[in-house]
């Protein structure tokens, strides 16, 4: 059975439209004068912002023990890209894994054309919430543990889970919607990279069996990434 993720009305994220509204103010101006090379450059812009703002409305999975992809990975070079094995002891696991336990990290690479928006992989109660400056290399490989990241860990049914927002290259800021001691639902919107990067999903080893595979395209809310038992 499916149901439709939070309030899924809404196809773009909160104050894009009045940006757009802005813009298309800015950009009738210069037609008065007859620089139409201005209106066009500012067109463009609003078809830039509406791009990398847009907050589609996804149909997500509602049967028990699912885990869902936290982020798109769909367009170009966007894809999960990495599944291995974490312990305690790598960098940001002690908030999600417990000292004699091993995890399973499945990271998608988010392009610059994908939607920015992530969502619960799992519903369960927001335990933790960190953000981690850093800076803004591309986000891969080791250079993942230098850039600006956001962690948050849900406490589940099935046990605890992260989410790591990493930004990138081109992402200057990661937005949070949620707070610490919130209820989230499978699906439901937990933030935004601003220009895309990279999403980190942490799960329990010993009671999750991984559903993908390396260079599949996931859709946030959508695609089913494991099951808990």
């Amino acid at each position: 059975m499916d149901r439709k993720a939070g309030d899924d009305k809404k196809m773009f994220t909160k104050g894009t439209l009045k940006k757009v509204g802005i813009l298309l103010t800015l950009a009738i101006l210069p037609l008065f004068f007859g620089y139409t090379i201005i209106t066009f450059l500012i067109l463009t812009a609003i078809a830039f912002v509406l791009q990398f703002f847009r907050d589609p409305s996804r149909k997500t999975p509602s049967d028990q023990g699912l885990v869902l992809a936290p982020a798109d990975g769909r367009v170009l070079n966007g894809k999960i890209d990495t599944i291995k094995t974490v312990h305690y002891d790598d960098p940001l696991m002690n908030y999600v894994l417990e000292k004699d336990q091993s995890g399973i990290l499945v990271s998608t690479f988010m392009s610059g054309f994908d939607v920015h928006v992530n969502r619960a992989p799992i519903s369960g109660r927001i335990l933790k919430t960190k953000y981690y400056p850093g800076k803004f290399k591309i986000a891969s490989g080791s250079l993942c543990t230098e850039n600006e990241k956001n962690l948050i860990v849900i406490d589940s049914e099935y046990g605890k889970l992260g989410v790591i927002q990493i930004a990138g290259f081109v992402a200057r800021r990661i937005v949070q919607y949620v707070d610490q001691g919130d209820w989230v639902e499978s699906g439901d919107r937990l933030g935004m990279i601003k220009f895309g990067s990279r999403v980190d999903l942490i799960l329990p080893a010993e009671n999750s069996e991984i559903l993908v595979n390396e260079g599949e395209k996931p859709k946030a809310g959508e695609t089913i990434i494991a099951r808990m038992f």
